[in-house]
């Protein structure tokens, strides 16, 4: 039995951290994802343009059940996003704007986050359904653009994906966003290379503590 959406929006947001899985070895993502869940993450969003990704997603949609969520990125046309669900994806991330890939979402149940840059982009990626919305590139257009946009249009939810690291992810946790995509950032090409998993989970964990505590500070 699937999640209702509520479920699944808090379970996306919960730690702070979406973790972005793109072309890694296919005999390394099981051992990847778990120790990204062992360190705190509890969404987990693989790529389409990874080799077997559907697959990838049905796999560790199983094995992580009940701990964290998985989903499906790089989604740009809406077979993509059906197929994705129907593999098991409980949330489609787009680098760009697609009101098919939205819909077909909406129509399984599932959380749209469509890839925006405008505040026109913003408010009809709303309008057509999208339960949140990714800034991307983050890094080019930082911390302080996420400010301005959201002074107008507090009730947008955002999460920026690119170029989010260690030392700018509280400041864009203080910038009101809902949650951070990390992709290169978190998956240590090198340790994953030497099956250090450990180190995987060392870094998700340092991820999740800096947003937990960005997070209090807001509350104060």
């Amino acid at each position: 039995m699937s999640l209702p959406k509520v479920s699944l929006l808090q379970k996306l947001v919960e730690s702070g951290v979406i973790a972005v899985i793109r072309r890694l070895p296919e005999d390394k993502v099981e051992k990847v994802a778990e120790a990204l869940v062992d360190g705190g993450v509890t969404a987990l969003e693989v790529t389409v343009d990874s080799q077997g990704a559907f697959q990838v997603i049905e796999k560790i949609s199983k094995q992580l059940k009940g701990r964290a969520i998985v989903g499906a990125g790089t989604v740009i046309d809406s077979e993509s996003a059906r197929l994705a669900i129907v593999h098991g994806a409980d949330f489609v991330f787009s680098p760009s704007l697609h009101q098919d890939v939205i819909k077909t979402a909406l129509r399984y149940g599932k959380i749209a986050v469509p890839g925006v840059m405008t505040p026109t982009e913003m408010i009809t990626a709303l309008e057509w359904g999208a339960d949140l919305v990714k800034i991307f590139p983050a890094a080019g257009l930082g911390v302080r653009y996420i400010k301005d946009v959201k002074a107008p249009f507090p009730q947008v939810p955002v999460i920026p994906t690119g170029g989010v690291d260690l030392n700018n992810v509280a400041d864009f946790i203080k910038a009101g966003v809902a949650a951070v995509g990390i992709g290169g950032n978190l998956m240590d090409k090198a340790a994953i290379e030497q099956n250090d998993f450990a180190k995987i989970t060392q870094i998700a964990a340092q991820y999740v503590a800096a947003i937990q505590s960005a997070r209090l500070e807001l509350k104060k």
